[in-house]
């Protein structure tokens, strides 16, 4: 068997998850028009219905209408946490608390009051919303006000938190009165761009609203703003579904929790060159997600499992210190494994998958190299199930794969297509989800059932093409003292 048996079968397969190349080129062209102004170092003031406003970015954008704004806050007021990570989730109250003001705020005018100005405000929605921290334990619920309205030219949204004091104010939320979103239309619509600007309102007369931390917020929002009022102008759809083996609040219950127990200790004591705020955190984030996957399997009994080609070994760690029996194997240990203690059971040697068979429940491969084709193989062999999360293509050989360019898709994607369809051809009834995790290659394929009757032999023949070719990656340990040796 080789990559030129299996690369019909995944150009077949692209076509199914495949982007509108032209609508994506038009997207990107768009993003690079991107040319923000920033008020940081002088103030630049707005005054609207007769309140004064602290202007603190601004930005043109092309063929924009109202409508692709106003579609843009309803998400973000529907779903704050899309664009406020610190938020785990939003509850929209009974819209007619908003009308009435029941708890206290740090500002004293809810509503834009005209006065003698010639301004007319007409209010086009109010909602009265919850912001729920992530951190349960130590910060605590937000409630806000988000008040869209058209006045002049434009049209504004007003994010209104409701505490008494801004002592109140979350660590995540800007130290401000109150910030707004504004989409300005130019008189002459048909040969000048709109206009985006973020306002905001002081707390107190010597605060201020750009210190090094804040400037950041108000980047990346209106970044968003842009970037997201563009998306909704062309139509644009995510190519992949987010939590579809596990529910978003299961997994980030659970995420929060180990995070709590584990993320601090390996941060400070990573004993590795590597970054720990990255490994640390990604590996929490993959432990979290196949424990909820395992929960919900509906065995009676926790699973057993092996991690091939396990690297630092933090993942089986952190699967042990949860309860599970396992273990992890590795070309070479790292110094970090001397650091998990005796119950964590890591394994330094060379496999050679196509004779391997595994007296577990799951094999786990976490970016395994070349032997992420060889797990859904060894898999059926050992009449267990499977979880892979592939990185760099191999093929059986343990050689790099290079697949032929593809409109629209990438080579990722074509290398995931490839091990699913080893999978489907092990009998496997294959499953994909994205994973939350800080990287690019965060695609899970999983093997828990079994769909079809595939016998021994055509598992063996599988085996047989690829032990022909097959050679064991050297260490990058051999190399070096090889290397320092001559």
């Amino acid at each position: 068997m080789s990559a030129a048996d299996i690369l019909p079968v995944v150009g077949q397969s692209l076509g199914i998850e495949a982007v509108d190349t032209h609508t994506e080129a038009l997207r990107v062209a768009e993003f690079a028009k991107f040319k923000p102004t920033y008020y940081w170092d002088k103030t630049r003031e707005l005054e609207l219905a007769g309140t004064t406003w602290r202007v603190l970015a601004s930005a043109k954008i092309e063929d924009a209408e109202d409508t692709h704004f106003l579609g843009v806050i309803d998400k973000w007021t529907l779903s704050a946490e899309t664009i406020i990570p610190p938020v785990d989730h939003t509850q929209i109250l009974d819209p007619s608390s908003a009308e009435t003001q029941i708890m206290s705020s740090i500002d004293d005018s809810r509503n834009w009051d005209c006065g003698n100005t010639d301004e007319a405000v007409v209010e086009v929605s109010r909602v009265r919303r919850v912001l729920a921290p992530k951190r349960k334990d130590k910060d605590s619920l937000l409630t806000e006000d988000v008040v869209v309205s058209r006045l002049g030219c434009g049209v504004y949204a007003r994010f209104i938190p409701i505490v008494a004091s801004a002592n109140d104010l979350p660590f995540y939320y800007p130290r401000v009165r109150e910030y707004a979103f504004g989409f300005v239309e130019p008189e002459d619509r048909d040969h000048a761009a709109s206009t985006l600007v973020v306002l905001a309102r002081e707390l107190s007369p010597d605060s201020s609203m750009a210190t090094k931390r804040q400037q950041v917020i108000w980047q990346d929002l209106i970044k968003r703003l842009y970037k997201w009022m563009v998306t909704d102008r062309f139509g644009y759809q995510k190519r992949v579904a987010l939590d579809v083996m596990v529910a978003y609040d299961t997994y980030t219950a659970k995420y929060q929790e180990l995070k709590a127990k584990y993320a601090a200790y390996w941060v400070d004591n990573w004993p590795e060159q590597t970054d720990p705020r990255k490994f640390v955190f990604e590996d929490i984030a993959i432990a979290s997600w196949i424990i909820c996957l395992w929960q919900q399997d509906g065995d009676s009994r926790q699973p057993s499992f092996v991690d091939l080609g396990c690297g630092n070994g933090l993942l089986v760690h952190l699967l042990i210190a949860e309860g599970y029996v396992g273990y992890g194997v590795d070309q070479c240990s790292r110094k970090v494994w001397s650091h998990y203690g005796r119950s964590v059971d890591l394994r330094a040697q060379t496999l050679e998958p196509y004779g391997y068979v595994a007296d577990v429940d799951w094999i786990i491969g976490n970016h395994a190299d070349e032997l992420v084709p060889w797990i859904p193989v060894i898999a059926a062999r050992s009449n267990a199930k499977f979880v892979v999360i592939p990185c760099c293509p191999h093929d059986f050989s343990g050689r790099k794969m290079a697949f032929p360019a593809v409109a629209g898709q990438s080579k990722y994607h074509a290398y995931s297509m490839y091990i699913c369809d080893l999978a489907e051809r092990c009998g496997f009834g294959v499953e994909k989800e994205y994973l939350r995790i800080p990287s690019t290659k965060n695609l899970a394929i999983v093997g828990r059932r079994r769909v079809a009757e595939v016998g021994q032999v055509d598992v063996d023949t599988m085996i047989q093409a690829g032990r022909q070719g097959f050679v064991a990656r050297v260490p990058d340990s051999v190399k070096t003292k090889v290397r320092l040796a001559k």
